[in-house]
């Protein structure tokens, strides 16, 4: 019982000490831990950007151009382990359960918008999809619109698009 409780209070120990760090690589940096968020933004019936987006945990963040945007084809850039959380909490109020797809609802809608389809891909490759149109409207889609109108700018991409 003794040896017991020794090896309980050794793993507590252990536990509480890896707690206090374990957010930190041994050069301060944390570690790329969680899913890739992708997304893709549609064309509209105009001269909208039509692009997609990366971001890995780890930061890094991969751009494609495809219409109407200031750099077309390839790009990456190093946004931040920080700039990943910032936008993966953002949308976390908005992911649907792991491995479905879903769409928005609308209480109105508004024709001619862009849509997003926003997919969380784990490390085994397992998407999580939401399906979002701009102008299907609701206090929450709203609230998801300003998130992805916020996202260049976050993720440091909005040269990138011209917008």
């Amino acid at each position: 019982m003794t040896k017991t409780l020794g090896l309980i209070a050794l793993a507590a120990a252990t536990l509480t000490g890896c707690a206090a760090t374990g957010d930190m690589t041994a050069g301060g940096v944390a570690p790329a831990t969680g899913e890739a968020i992708r997304y893709s933004v549609s064309p509209c019936y105009g001269t909208c950007p039509v692009y997609a987006v990366t971001v890995l945990p780890s930061g890094q963040v991969m751009f494609d151009g495809q219409e109407h945007t200031a750099a077309k084809g390839q790009q990456e850039k190093q946004a931040g382990v920080a700039a990943y959380r910032r936008f993966a909490a953002a949308l976390a109020p908005y992911r649907p359960m792991t491995g479905i797809t879903a769409a928005t609802q609308c209480e109105q809608q508004v024709s001619d918008q862009q849509g997003y389809r926003i997919a969380w891909v784990g490390a085994d490759g397992r998407e999580t999809v939401l399906t979002h149109d701009r102008g299907c409207l609701s206090p929450t889609n709203r609230a998801l619109n300003t998130v992805m109108d916020a996202a260049p700018k976050m993720l440091g991409i909005g040269a990138w698009i011209g917008r």
